[in-house]
């Protein structure tokens, strides 16, 4: 199991859950697979399937949270959180095993370091 594919694949998921990407999503997710060590090749295969994508559970709380940081993050990025999205993070936390009232304040934390 390649850690880094699932964690963009996980990362994908997130940024289609509105039906688009647009171009600051795209730019997160390049950097994103950059620093993850996927080839362009890779990263094609998982963007033609990003309407297909099932989120994957990493296995230590360190990876939970940081992964669930980074799909929230991704939501914000675009300025709003649309309610796909926030459906989408809230299934995520659920299924990663953390409260919908840390995912809550995960957001207005990362929303008050967004609009500075």
């Amino acid at each position: 199991m390649n850690i880094g594919v699932d964690h963009f694949k996980n990362l994908v998921a997130v940024a289609a859950a509105d039906g688009y990407l647009n171009s600051r999503e795209r730019e997160f997710l390049a950097d994103r697979a950059q620093e993850l060590g996927l080839s362009e090749e890779e990263v094609k295969i998982i963007m033609a399937e990003a309407d297909k994508l099932q989120h994957m559970v990493p296995l230590n709380m360190v990876d939970k949270e940081d992964q669930l940081s980074e799909a929230v993050f991704m939501t914000i990025i675009d300025g709003h959180i649309a309610e796909q999205e926030y459906q989408l993070c809230l299934r995520i936390a659920e299924r990663l095993g953390i409260e919908k009232e840390y995912l809550d304040r995960m957001i207005e934390r990362i929303r008050a370091v967004w609009a500075k």
